[in-house]
């Protein structure tokens, strides 16, 4: 075989595979732009996640707040009729029904939790949501104390007093399950 020949093989050879070495570089190019991009908008993800949980536990903290300024308010309400100092027959018990602070707390945190549910992942939003219910739920106890109050002086073992601490306590731990579904959501690698 002479040179000529030997250059026209090697040609025929070569031709074939830079054309497929130039495919397959350019086809690992457009995967790792692809793979580039997804874990830009996971990290992306992430991050709206996180500012999302922390916004909506703030929120949660400023209700619970609210609302145990509001048991300060009815515990030192209970001691004046219990003290005969307030006569229920003539107290203006509406205001307490509805405690404004509360309501807007309640309604700020109504729109963080419809934040998370655009972001989710869902357990992270059922958590969200048993903790919304749950500080509902307090609320709710509140009112049932109020209503006791109304009728006059109750004593501190009355059952709406057991169910505002029960109310306290699940919220309390819907708030400790949140966080911990918060938690592993983004400590886990990006999916």
């Amino acid at each position: 075989m002479d040179q000529g020949q030997a250059a026209i093989w090697a040609a025929a050879i070569g031709i074939p595979g830079v054309l497929l070495s130039g495919v397959l570089s350019y086809r690992a190019g457009r995967r790792q732009i692809r793979d580039q991009g997804a874990n830009e908008h996971l990290q992306w993800l992430r991050q709206q996640r996180q500012e999302r949980f922390v916004g909506f536990l703030q929120a949660v903290d400023l209700c619970v707040k609210a609302l145990e300024a509001h048991s300060g308010d009815l515990v030192h309400l209970s001691d004046q009729l219990d003290a005969g100092d307030v006569d229920a027959a003539t107290y203006d018990f509406v205001p307490l029904f509805m405690p404004r602070d509360a309501w807007l707390r309640i309604e700020e945190l109504g729109k963080s939790r419809d934040g998370l549910l655009m972001l989710g992942p869902e357990e992270v939003d059922e958590r969200a949501q048993a903790l919304f219910s749950a500080v509902l739920d307090y609320l709710g106890a509140h009112r049932d104390v109020v209503g006791a109050l109304a009728s006059g002086p109750q004593s501190n073992g009355h059952p709406a007093w057991s169910a505002l601490a029960d109310a306290d306590d699940a919220t309390v731990a819907r708030r400790n399950e949140f966080i911990a579904a918060a938690r592993a959501n983004l400590t886990t690698p990006p999916r």
